[in-house]
């Protein structure tokens, strides 16, 4: 009982399920800027130029490909950390963009301002928690690997 529980398994199932249902996200975000354009953004109206449409469905389709990429992660998400670094790190990026934006063009819809502190709160936390899942997994796999000379060692 106690390898399914959040402290035997140090919250990597926790982390599954936070990081799987996160990426529903980028993925319903991504979806419906390719398809709708920029009308898909809220408090949007009105018609914006052809190469701004052009580049927000193009941009789109990399919070698009975020989500599979997640969620191919979970199965071993202690293992895949570079990958979560990767994709994670990019929307840390992007909220970096987002604060730019901010202080250029004025405060943006709430929604958008929400999506921020995902981005630049949540992320990082994110990281640390995958982060933390790894190394107890690296820890609990040790003994293991070394056999008797590990456990003898471990001990002292």
């Amino acid at each position: 009982m106690a390898s399914h529980s959040v402290q035997g398994d140090r919250g990597r199932r926790a982390l599954q399920v936070t990081l799987g249902t996160l990426a529903a996200i980028p993925f319903a975000s991504g979806t419906a800027g390719m398809l709708a354009g920029p009308s898909a953004l809220p408090g949007q109206s009105g018609q914006v130029s052809a190469t701004l449409d052009s580049e927000y469905r193009f941009v789109n389709a990399f919070w698009l490909a975020a989500a599979p990429l997640i969620w191919t992660s979970l199965p071993r998400v202690e293992q895949r950390g570079g990958v979560l670094r990767l994709v994670l790190g990019t929307a840390f990026a992007g909220g970096l963009g987002r604060v730019v934006s901010w202080r250029k063009t004025g405060r943006p819809y709430p929604t958008m301002i929400a999506a921020l502190g995902l981005e630049l709160v949540a992320v990082p936390g994110l990281l640390a928690w995958q982060a933390a899942v790894a190394r107890a997994a690296r820890a609990q796999q040790a003994p293991r690997r070394g056999g008797r000379a590990n456990r003898v060692a471990a001990r002292r």
